[in-house]
């Protein structure tokens, strides 16, 4: 009799977990898509700058921002899948309003409209995924999670890279579509997401993110923020700087998303295993160093560095994210923590972007200088900062051990 009840709550937990990787996979695709075009529905399509069209990737920070704000007065008035869904509504109105949209403006108006409904698609799922099991495959869970989120974006880069040839705008239509077949998929399985173990609730006038979570909000920021360099300043100061042409950059985008997918998973189960601080470091060291390799590309030829050093950058971050996770934030967390962490996670990377645009508009060097020393700089801060948040960490736990 347990054996049966056993194996139907085991059912129950994977079934929970995949509905939320296959809501997260499809939420991320729209967001990849444009990588690949960027220049083409920036600089192209505006005539903006190279630095100016940064904003387009920053701006989503404000509506993270009024997210949080509206998930913080309406608190537990409504629920999971209708907050989810009505996301996915909002996601595709505003990517067609973006496609059909002929002002830099309005453009980026409507970008920030759609930044808000992306917290929501993503750590609704996130949550969802996080509940489906017991705490010690917690961090492995969250790989799996990460695995079907890359390669959604690889899948994601490749149709950008395919659609955007002819035009640019058609990436933004095809998103809006797939926005509608997710909202379409949450609408059937509504009840699966609403049978989400419930959080704790905070106590009056107290912040819902307990102390270590606010690190793991800085990993999350941090992470982000190279992410943006790597999304946004690479393809731009390569399409600037190197020439390299939009399949060859999909190629490499792909191949790092790929990278990403594979080993997100075993990084977690090694974060089960071994601990979140340990991989977290080596993770760190391994993005690191392969954004310093980056550098090797004002000596050699693009085809020959861009690929192994972004293979190397996504092995690397795969374990990232789910070592966070593990050392930083708890299971049972709320909509409310996952969408605070999620916007963390958008700040970092609105920081990221905006300081690599400042840098590409007030630093006067040509495009393939500024992509050799920009990178590799990067790498070693990145580092640097990992340590100083793991150390912070550590004095923590030693805090709360002598407190015991």
């Amino acid at each position: 009799m347990f054996a049966t009840i056993n194996a139907q709550k085991e059912h129950k937990r994977s079934k929970n977990l995949l509905i939320g990787c296959l809501l997260l996979g499809l939420a991320a695709i729209p967001d990849a898509m444009v990588v690949p075009v960027l220049h083409d529905l920036t600089v192209v399509k505006f005539g903006v700058s190279e630095g100016v069209a940064h904003y387009f990737m920053a701006v989503n920070l404000l509506g993270a921002v009024l997210a949080i704000g509206v998930l913080a007065v309406l608190k537990r008035r409504f629920s999971s899948s209708t907050l989810f869904i009505a996301a996915t509504i909002i996601s595709s109105i505003m990517m067609a309003c973006m496609a059909m949209a002929d002002s830099w403006g309005l453009f980026l108006a409507i970008r920030c409209l759609e930044g808000g409904a992306d917290i929501l698609l993503l750590s609704i799922p996130f949550r969802l995924i996080a509940g489906a099991g017991n705490k010690d495959r917690y961090a492995g869970r969250i790989g799996g999670g990460f695995t079907a989120m890359m390669i959604a974006l690889a899948i994601g880069a490749g149709l950008g890279g395919a659609l955007g040839g002819e035009s640019a705008e058609s990436v933004l239509w095809a998103g809006s579509l797939i926005m509608v077949v997710l909202a379409l998929i949450a609408a059937n399985v509504r009840s699966i997401i609403d049978k989400m173990p419930p959080s704790p609730l905070p106590a009056a006038n107290r912040c819902p993110l307990i102390p270590r979570e606010w690190v793991g909000a800085g990993f999350y920021a941090i992470d982000r923020a190279l992410a943006a360099l790597v999304s946004t300043s690479l393809p731009i100061l390569l399409a600037s700087g190197f020439n390299v042409p939009k399949v060859t950059l999909a190629v490499a985008l792909v191949g790092m998303f790929l990278s990403l997918a594979a080993f997100s998973a075993p990084a977690g189960l090694l974060a089960d295993r071994y601990g979140g601080g340990r991989v977290r470091l080596v993770a760190s060291l391994m993005c690191g160093l392969s954004l310093a390799g980056l550098g090797l590309m004002a000596w050699l030829p693009p085809e020959i560095i861009l690929l192994p050093s972004l293979l190397m950058y996504g092995v690397g971050a795969s374990g990232l994210m789910p070592s966070a996770f593990s050392v930083a934030v708890r299971q049972d967390a709320s909509n409310l923590v996952f969408s605070s962490l999620q916007t963390a996670g958008q700040a970092g990377f609105a920081i990221g972007v905006l300081g690599g645009g400042l840098l590409i508009t007030s630093i006067s060097l040509p495009a393939d200088l500024m992509f050799s020393r920009m990178f590799p700089i990067a790498g070693v801060i990145f580092i640097a900062l990992n340590c100083l948040l793991l150390f912070a960490l550590g004095n923590m736990a030693k805090r709360q051990c002598s407190e015991v």
